[in-house]
């Protein structure tokens, strides 16, 4: 199983109720830190989700965003929404101790661990659904512990847009994570934050240059997830007109996308990015982004299907 970790935000929300609706098979799970005060949007497509059969996780202790240190409110506003189905996830940084008031509320939950492990936190992944640890833990660690998702932040995340090489490698996590010769015998999944950063930030800057982010499965390098990246040229020294930076910058993929170079998967996804492309339409970048996490995630679901 494939765990996507994102942030509350709207437009990553946007996509989550998007993906539900896809006429496929769902590999994925998605993980939901909230990171608005208003849960309303969240509970939302929390809903659309059920309804389609997904039962996302969702951090009960957000360590970003509006809603750092207001855990407990969270918990009421959830228990309130009798008919949600949801897994609580509680992030883990350097003991239960502190969160052991927060996870009793609770019979069934997952651990996020954020920074390694002690005997306090070994001992609870044998009571949690499912235990997050980084990807580069080692094999005789991962015994340690119980029902094991392996996530990291594999996105090569740049300072500038106009900083981007034309692509870079994201991981290939997803052909091995459950290679029970490599010692991932109790590794139930795997996770990544998309084509986002762990690395938070309330808004994006001003768009100097814009840059559309594209997954692909490269078969040639034994299905490793590349990311190309496709920047504007367009005035990049003012932020002015980001709707004619995007519009380049989308020909660009477009360009590759119809020459076949590439191998990208015709997801739902790619076929927004092909109407947006005709019609020459700026639907604004945090549109920009919903469609490329869509696509992210839709190729990586592919690849769980058909492997």
């Amino acid at each position: 199983m494939y765990y996507p970790i994102l942030r509350g935000k709207l437009n990553e929300l946007l996509a989550l109720r998007e993906l539900a609706n896809l006429s496929v098979d769902k590999k994925f799970c998605p993980v939901i830190e909230p990171v608005r005060s208003s849960l309303a949007p969240l509970f939302r497509t929390i809903k659309e989700l059920n309804d389609k059969e997904i039962v996302p996780l969702v951090f009960m202790n957000p360590t970003v965003g509006d809603l750092v240190g207001c855990s407990q409110n969270i918990i009421n506003e959830f228990k309130k929404e009798e008919d949600l189905r949801f897994i609580p996830i509680f992030a883990v940084s350097d003991g239960v101790d502190g969160i052991s008031s927060l996870i009793s509320q609770f019979t069934e939950y997952a651990l996020f661990l954020v920074d390694g492990l002690n005997a306090s936190i070994i001992d609870e992944s044998s009571q949690a659904i499912l235990t997050f640890i980084s990807s580069t833990t080692a094999p005789n660690l991962l015994k340690k512990l119980s029902r094991v998702v392996l996530y990291d932040d594999f996105f090569k995340k740049q300072k500038r847009n106009a900083d981007y090489p034309i692509e870079s490698p994201f991981s290939s996590l997803h052909t091995y994570y459950n290679d029970e010769e490599n010692g991932f015998k109790n590794v139930q999944g795997f996770g990544d934050y998309t084509i986002l950063s762990e690395e938070y930030s309330e808004s994006g800057g001003p768009a100097y240059v814009v840059t559309i982010h594209v997954t692909y499965i490269n078969s040639e390098k034994y299905d490793e997830a590349f990311i190309r990246h496709y920047s504007s040229d367009y005035e990049s020294d003012t932020p002015a007109n980001p709707g004619k930076k995007f519009i380049e910058a989308l020909g660009k993929f477009i360009l590759e996308k119809r020459s076949e170079t590439i191998n990208f998967l015709e997801t739902s996804a790619c076929q927004d990015f092909e109407r947006i492309f005709d019609a020459k339409h700026f639907p604004g970048l945090g549109q920009v982004k919903k469609i490329s996490i869509m696509h992210h995630i839709e190729t990586i679901n592919d690849y769980l299907i058909n492997n």
